[in-house]
């Protein structure tokens, strides 16, 4: 449907459809522009967030171009994305195995042992990965290196290239504890990194592919990495450029996962620090609020320069050759210029390989090739007299060679696809295992079930976290009907038709996508302060809602964009007004939608802890996640009541899932989710 546009002198027909967007003009202006617009204010003061107040100029900016720990942050945090763009690779695999999976039982089995890993809060991952696997004495993954004997490798390559020693014959490798391990913890965390949400858009995608297409393949002899690279990655490419673009920007601004897994302190010698990070330690152990602000401006400016980039190699396909010529040579000078400067080396490489034409070189090759081939045929043409010779392979031999190459890529698939999800599930079963566990238990059998079980663990565990369940509750679901109503009614302002001003009010909508919401914290919890909102659950929904609506509100203006005008203009002819027809018409189209935007935001708020642990003071309002990561912290820790807390944490978003699962893959399948 295209929005119609509506001039200045039609505005007294349509005037109620301002109503829809106020609700988000507010939200955004008050907890989105103005916490912005306040942090560049305030980054060119020395300002500790109370009453020092002094006018710097650009101190702020100069002071930070010249700290080596703010720039060796972003360099960190290129690293990791790096690492994370290779960590989608095996939701790619397993994407294409499951679509490719014969039966459509088989199929739907694994779609839905694969939302299994995805209910499972991303904090409560990092937090048993800390307990379990780098624990330097009895940790699985030190287990793993020196049963299977790749610790004696990583001794030779330590000695090999000259590492210092980090790898010791004899010495178990202190993950958390060792500044020269610590990045490597942050990168190995979570193996082997299957998203399922990244799984699951790759499969909504893949359904698309007609069987016509694969049985066409099949008769033509075509190989299995030919299916994958002629027909499907063609399909799934926006996808994964979408994908790509999310998580380079979510490493650079985000620092939750961080901060539970190294401390606000980053890890030993602070080599753990991204920029996110070392803007709150600036902010709240430092107390340099102004400064911290100039990291806030820097780091949303990097960001939007991504986004850019983003929207460039989107449209990578549209463009002029020398336009690719361009910015593959401007790409190569600017490596060349990292890897003079010494920093950002991992950048460089990334984008040394990004300059490369490869075109070119696969076009000059083929050539190549097509020319030696006809070189030799006229080199080796047989005479008149002789006759080439033939070579006859029996249909059976045929037949069956074909069959024992089937079944090995078929067990190859499977085989892939159950490791993988044995891997994802391994915290899962951990957690369970050890919920009936006392600490005895734990200490002599960790990973295997013992009897007696001790069920008195989940009653602890429910006596310590049920307030802060409670408060999730709140600020989940009621965050949550906020943000689709707010969402739903912007979105239908947009789409419905062209108001005067709607255009420029979309493009501060795509300014707020754009911007980290960690750059304008500092600002904004002055702002909560100033509000009386420190320290209270509306502040949480408020915050929670102003910043979820943005997404929704982008994923949202598609589908209502997608209505046939035709129902519309039946209703008007009805004398239905917007309101009337965002009833009868939108709101009963939009469930499956709805149900994937609503699921989305929940697991979002439910899983945020980075807000509520610096705005809320007070235990009996912390939300759980938050909880969970204060009572991981102690020094003396009760495992069976601190797994069965982790488990009744993730119990809410089960049920979730249960009663919502059809409405959320239905609205992936139906396009929700547009590359």
């Amino acid at each position: 449907m295209e929005g119609k546009k509506i001039h200045w002198k039609q505005v007294g027909y349509h005037w109620e459809m301002y109503l829809f967007i106020v609700p988000t003009i507010i939200l955004i202006a008050l907890f989105q522009y103005y916490p912005a617009l306040s942090g560049v204010f305030h980054s060119f003061y020395r300002w500790n967030g109370a009453d020092i107040s002094e006018f710097v100029g650009f101190e702020n900016y100069l002071k930070l171009l010249k700290n080596s720990d703010f720039w060796r942050s972003f360099e960190l945090a290129f690293t990791l994305g790096i690492w994370n763009i290779a960590k989608m690779i095996p939701a790619l695999a397993v994407a294409v195995c499951i679509h490719r999976c014969r039966g459509e039982f088989m199929q739907l089995t694994y779609r839905i042992l694969f939302v299994i890993p995805m209910v499972i809060p991303g904090l409560i991952i990092v937090l048993i990965w800390r307990s379990f696997f780098f624990e330097a004495t009895a940790g699985y993954l030190n287990k793993f290196l020196f049963s299977s004997g790749l610790f004696n490798v990583l001794v030779w390559v330590d000695h090999f290239f000259n590492w210092g020693g980090i790898f010791k014959e004899g010495n178990a490798p202190a993950w958390l504890g060792d500044p020269n391990l610590i990045v490597s913890a942050c990168i190995l965390w979570g193996f082997p990194w299957v998203g399922s949400f990244a799984v699951l858009t790759y499969l909504a995608r893949l359904q698309g592919i007609p069987k016509d297409i694969y049985e066409a393949a099949d008769v033509d002899g075509v190989t299995w990495w030919s299916k994958f690279t002629k027909i499907e990655l063609p399909l799934i490419t926006s996808s994964i450029k979408l994908l790509l673009v999310f998580v380079i920007i979510d490493t650079i601004k985000d620092a939750g996962m961080i901060l539970a897994l190294a401390g606000i302190e980053g890890g030993p010698g602070g080599n753990a620090t991204v920029p996110a990070l070392f803007m709150l330690r600036k902010a709240f152990i430092d107390q340099e609020m102004g400064f911290a602000c100039a990291v806030g401006i820097i780091l949303t400016a990097i960001v939007m320069s991504l986004q850019k980039m983003s929207n460039i190699l989107t449209m990578w396909n549209d463009m002029r050759e020398w336009q690719k010529k361009t910015i593959q040579g401007a790409a190569f000078a600017v490596s060349i210029l990292t890897f003079y400067s010494g920093h950002f080396r991992a950048v460089g490489i990334a984008l040394l390989i990004a300059s490369i034409p490869y075109s070119d070189i696969v076009f000059f090759f083929r050539n190549l090739k097509g020319n030696l081939k006809i070189v030799f045929e006229k080199s080796e043409a047989p005479s008149h007299n002789q006759k080439a010779p033939v070579i006859v392979i029996r249909d059976d031999k045929l037949k069956a060679m074909n069959f024992i190459t089937d079944i090995l890529l078929r067990g190859l698939k499977h085989f892939t696809i159950l490791f993988v999800l044995a891997m994802a599930l391994m915290p899962l079963y951990l957690m369970v295992i050890v919920s009936l566990k006392d600490n005895r238990q734990f200490y002599f059998a960790p990973a295997t079930l013992t009897k007696p079980f001790h069920w008195e663990n989940w009653v602890t565990a429910y006596e310590m976290i049920t307030p802060s369940l409670a408060n999730s509750l709140v600020i989940s679901i009621t965050g949550t009907i906020l943000t689709l109503f707010v969402a739903l009614c912007a979105a239908y302002f947009f789409a419905r038709h062209k108001m005067p001003m709607s255009t420029f009010l979309w493009n501060a909508i795509l300014v707020m996508m754009m911007m980290p919401a960690i750059a304008n914290l500092i600002p904004l919890f002055n702002l909560l302060n100033d509000m009386n909102l420190l320290n209270t659950l509306t502040c949480l929904i408020i915050v929670g809602t102003s910043s979820g609506q943005i997404f929704a509100i982008f994923v949202l203006r598609s589908f209502v964009e997608d209505i046939p005008g035709d129902l519309f203009e039946a209703a008007e002819i009805d004398g239905a007004n917007h309101f009337q027809q965002m009833r009868i018409i939108v709101l009963p189209l939009a469930g499956p939608i709805l149900g994937t935007v609503g699921v989305m935001n929940f697991i979002s708020q439910w899983n945020d802890f980075v807000m509520p642990l610096i705005v809320i003071r007070d235990h009996g309002k912390l939300p759980v996640m938050v909880q969970l990561l204060r009572i991981a912290g102690e020094y003396i820790k009760l495992w069976g009541p601190l797994m069965a807390g982790y488990a009744l944490a993730s119990i809410p978003i089960i049920i979730l899932f249960i009663f919502t699962m059809k409405l959320f893959t239905k609205g992936l399948t139906e396009g929700a989710i547009k590359g």
